[in-house]
């Protein structure tokens, strides 16, 4: 079914809206959607189509399940869809005018700036960073293996990607208490986005709970980060830093530099795209690596053949080619950016489908990412699919970066960070499930388990 555009001569006005949930009076299919969220975006995707309107009552959303959609709004069309409504105005609490919330000229001209030192040949020189960082976080995993502790997988992965990303973007420039106050802000932080996402349009003088926090928390983070700014613009010799990469970079065509805000916005926005979601996708990954020993003996395999003992180096990269496979099909099973919101600015048409302007429009990644038209056998964790290049029926099934000029600058970042410490951990460990309940994904802003997923270590021989 092609797309058509209201801008194009089509009145919005003379299609049907897309087909809404049932649910109940006044609250719609809340309590359904609550229960279990994703297994209720996937029956509903069977039940009304590709396209479909989630009633929450309080909220709507027009809800897209297939890539060619997401192509249109994100990429062909995406002039017309805007990063507006609730959701972004809170996300704008935590990430100010940064990339991932910036538009028009002004994010043209970052990511122009920007751009550059994110291809993947650039990024080489932050392999030992990250290889470093990695070694001192799983030093404390030898202690509960010692000890036969079993481990909280996203709890122990996220303090060990918050401090690769501390070492790339702060250089030495963080302290070990600092690093420790602000994983506690940011985790708190991310767990707060959507319910301040959900109340937004309430009164500020309400006493929300965790508003207070959030914001004071927010507002400790960017001193921080602001006291680290100064001593690196003031510092005679640069650091080997993203932060004194940003901090010297001018635009080529204006001739400026970034100001100290817009530096505290892009080091938040980094700073959280580097930690928060690979923690996750790693969590995930070990997870289902735990629930498939077959595919984790083959990773094992894989990482002693090419690594023979030693740390892995960014030369390593292309030959742990099954590693990062095993990143891939985490990243498509279980995408910690589950959805891509976007405001209609003025009246369209999708698939058929009136969008009156103002409607909040999702585009699903986790829906495209499990659809049986896209993807043979969607619920089962295969690695092999990205073998051949050619893993699903549609070049853009597979998105966890977003697509279009909008896709995320970190991309090549995160899957080298992904690669090395998931190669790592293998390397160094044998790791069992705690028996109990498989975690599920639960609604938060990122896809996050909703349990704790709990591991047993035991220090390989040798390692």
């Amino acid at each position: 079914m092609s797309i058509k555009s209201a801008h194009s001569g089509n009145s919005a006005a003379a299609w049907p809206t897309p087909p809404r949930t049932r649910g109940l009076p006044v609250v719609g299919a809340l309590p359904a959607f609550l229960r279990r969220p994703f297994d209720f975006f996937l029956s509903a995707r069977e039940r009304y189509g590709d396209i479909y309107t989630l009633d929450l009552g309080f909220l709507r959303w027009v809800i897209l399940n297939h890539p060619r959609q997401a192509e249109y709004v994100l990429r062909d069309n995406s002039q017309n869809y805007r990063k507006g409504g609730g959701i972004w105005d809170m996300i704008r609490t935590i990430l100010g005018n940064g990339l991932v919330v910036s538009e028009g000229d002004f994010w043209l001209r970052q990511r122009r700036m920007i751009q550059p030192h994110f291809h993947r040949k650039q990024l080489a020189g932050l392999t030992d960073a990250m290889v470093a960082a990695t070694a001192v976080g799983l030093e404390a995993w030898d202690q509960a293996a010692a000890t036969h502790r079993p481990i909280d997988l996203l709890l122990d992965l996220s303090a060990i990607t918050m401090r690769v990303i501390a070492r790339a973007l702060f250089g030495q420039g963080l302290a070990q208490a600092d690093l420790e106050r602000v994983s506690e802000v940011m985790a708190f932080a991310m767990d707060y986005l959507m319910t301040g996402a959900m109340t937004y349009s309430l009164p500020r003088w309400l006493p929300l709970p965790g508003a207070r926090r959030y914001h004071a928390g927010l507002r400790e983070f960017d001193a921080l980060v602001a006291r680290i700014i100064a001593h690196e613009r003031n510092a005679a010799t640069p650091s080997d830093s993203l932060l004194a990469m940003l901090v010297r970079m001018v635009d080529e065509e204006s001739g400026e530099a970034m100001t100290d805000a817009q530096l505290v916005d892009e080091v938040k926005t980094f700073f959280l795209a580097g930690y928060e979601t690979t923690s996750l996708a790693l969590t995930w990954a070990v997870s289902l690596l735990t629930q498939h020993p077959e595919v984790l003996d083959k990773l094992r395999a894989e990482v002693d053949t090419v690594l023979g003992g030693r740390t892995p180096s960014f030369a390593d990269l292309p030959a742990l080619n099954y590693t990062r496979m095993v990143i891939q099909e985490t990243l498509r099973l279980r995408t910690a950016t589950w959805w891509v919101p976007r405001t209609a600015v003025a009246d369209d048409v999708i698939d058929g489908y009136a969008i009156p302007a103002g409607t909040m429009v999702v585009t699903l990644t986790y829906g495209i990412h499990h659809h049986p038209d896209l993807w043979a056998q969607p619920e089962r964790f295969d690695p092999e699919r990205f073998a051949s290049g050619q893993a699903a029926q549609h070049k853009s099934a597979w998105m966890p970066f977003g697509m279009g000029q909008r896709q995320c600058i970190g991309r090549d970042f995160s899957i080298m960070e992904a690669q090395i410490i998931l190669a790592m951990i293998v390397q160094r460990y044998m790791m069992t499930a705690v028996p109990g309940p498989a975690a599920l994904p639960k609604l938060s802003t990122t896809l996050k388990p909703d349990r704790p997923v709990l591991v047993q270590l035991e220090r390989r021989a040798g390692s």
